[in-house]
């Protein structure tokens, strides 16, 4: 084998070791980033559970607020309706 082979093959060799190397610490950087990205959404999911456990009995109760008050105003729409009617009546007895 001549020198100058031999030495192109030590060089092929220490580029494939270097190589190698990187590849390794973007793999394991890679596995890192996937650990924290699973990481990152379990707390904010945990989070937003908590947060709706904790919450719920007051977003149910202005829940409960919310349709009585849409129950009376309907009910007053429904009594608006029949006020002219009631009116004309109130109108002739006075005459």
């Amino acid at each position: 084998m001549e020198p100058n082979e031999q030495r192109k093959i030590d060089e092929l060799l220490k580029l494939e070791k270097e190589n190698n190397s990187m590849l390794r610490r973007m793999r394991r950087s890679m596995v890192w980033s996937q650990i924290f990205t699973a990481f990152y959404w379990l707390v904010i999911l945990g989070a937003l559970g908590w947060s709706y456990y904790y919450l719920q009995p007051y977003i149910t109760q202005y829940w409960n607020a919310y349709q009585s008050a849409i129950k009376t105003l309907h009910e007053i729409g429904e009594q608006g309706k029949t006020l002219p009617a009631n009116l004309q009546e109130v109108l002739d007895k006075v005459r």
